[in-house]
């Protein structure tokens, strides 16, 4: 049988947990300290690697927890929040530092994945322990074939991520997005199921 992705009629009930880390479902208690750290004063720095330029209010995170939270797999993908688990890493134990997500592409059994982490976060390898969990969820629950990720091609550390989690370039689009009134290039990266090896 060929590997063809979650049912597109199905929600998200799923929550992962790695070392430090606890990805699961946002609540509606996140949604101040998620907008904080991406729509307050880093903004510009946590989205200027982001397709996205990031919420203009808290109604926006609201909204985007709300879906995440209700919406069928094929409207929205499944997305979770990063949260602290131990309280070694951010101020508060159990609270939320960045998100996480993975969606349809047009092919049953394809998906992106998508992430963000609050610039106080970052440098530590948090991004790299959720990164890996949500790939080895959708190779191993998620019944994914193939899991891809766009990168700014300037973007080298976001680069070395996806490539250290066991992803490969497998080309590049020119002027693939603007992105604060410049054309920007995306390096398209992938791994396929056949390939993964799930996390030591």
């Amino acid at each position: 049988m060929p590997r063809a992705g979650p049912d597109p009629k199905s929600r998200n009930t799923y929550s992962l947990a790695t070392v430090r880390l606890d990805i699961v479902l946002p609540e509606r208690t996140d949604a101040d300290g998620l907008y904080s750290l991406i729509g307050g004063s880093d903004r510009r720095d946590v989205c200027a690697n982001l397709i996205w330029d990031g919420p203009d209010s808290i109604i926006d995170v609201l909204n985007w927890m709300e879906k995440s939270q209700t919406n069928a797999y094929r409207d929205w993908g499944f997305h979770w929040v990063i949260r602290d688990r131990s309280g070694d890493i951010s101020a508060t134990e159990g609270s939320a530092i960045g998100a996480i997500g993975t969606r349809p592409r047009d092919e049953p059994g394809r998906a992106d994945v998508g992430y963000w982490l609050g610039k106080p976060y970052w440098g530590q390898g948090i991004m790299s322990e959720a990164l890996e969990a949500v790939l080895d969820l959708g190779f191993t629950e998620l019944d994914y074939y193939k899991m891809e990720a766009e990168v700014f091609t300037q973007n080298t550390r976001g680069r070395r991520l996806v490539e250290r989690a066991g992803m490969t370039q497998e080309g590049t689009i020119r002027h693939a997005y603007r992105k604060y009134g410049e054309w920007v290039d995306a390096a398209m990266y992938a791994v396929l199921y056949e390939e993964w090896s799930p996390p030591r």
